[in-house]
């Protein structure tokens, strides 16, 4: 057996195999999440949903990425919430199914915005009580402040073009669809 065909070699599950590509690439997002402070198995299960052609259930989703139930409920719990994936269900299934949120990336996006706002607020509180003879702290505040405000607007800026791009029905720059859902 090559190492390709190992690697995919028993991972259809509930009609869905996975190749070693995909594998690849649900363990590359794990690192990269893992890195941002985010539990690897999460950035495995989004890089699981971002390539699964149908909703997958809890389940599913921990045989596919041999991991347990309890990790994936935790994990699924939290991107729900924050608008990485959405929930299904289906008229006499009791189990909750998952999908990847067309708009993920935007969630993701508004999380670090409030980021942004957060640390302003912590920064101007701050620096209100700063005293004359702080000169240095003084500088450091607003340069950090000026640095976060022009971040923000920037970032605001950016939000507001994606937005309209993509409201555009036939934008230009859409990439192909590489999957379809069934």
């Amino acid at each position: 057996m090559k190492p390709d065909e190992a690697a995919t070699a028993g991972d259809e599950k509930d009609g869905f195999p996975l190749t070693a590509d995909d594998h690849r690439f649900i363990e590359s997002l794990g690192l990269h999440f893992e890195d941002q402070g985010i539990p690897r198995i999460g950035g495995r299960m989004l890089g699981l949903l971002m390539l699964a052609p149908k909703p997958l259930s809890l389940g599913t989703i921990a045989e596919l990425l041999q991991v347990s139930p309890a990790s994936v409920s935790t994990n699924v719990r939290r991107f729900h919430a924050k608008g990485l994936v959405q929930e299904i269900s289906y008229p006499g299934d009791r189990r909750h199914y998952y999908v990847f949120s067309d708009n993920a990336w935007e969630h993701r996006f508004d999380d670090g915005r409030g980021g942004l706002k957060e640390i302003l607020q912590i920064l101007n509180t701050r620096k209100e009580r700063l005293g004359p003879e702080e000169n240095l702290c003084l500088k450091r505040f607003t340069d950090a402040i000026e640095f976060f405000v022009f971040f923000s607007r920037m970032v605001d800026s950016a939000l507001e073009r994606w937005r309209a791009r993509k409201a555009q029905p036939d934008s230009a720059e859409s990439p192909p669809q590489s999957r379809t859902a069934s």
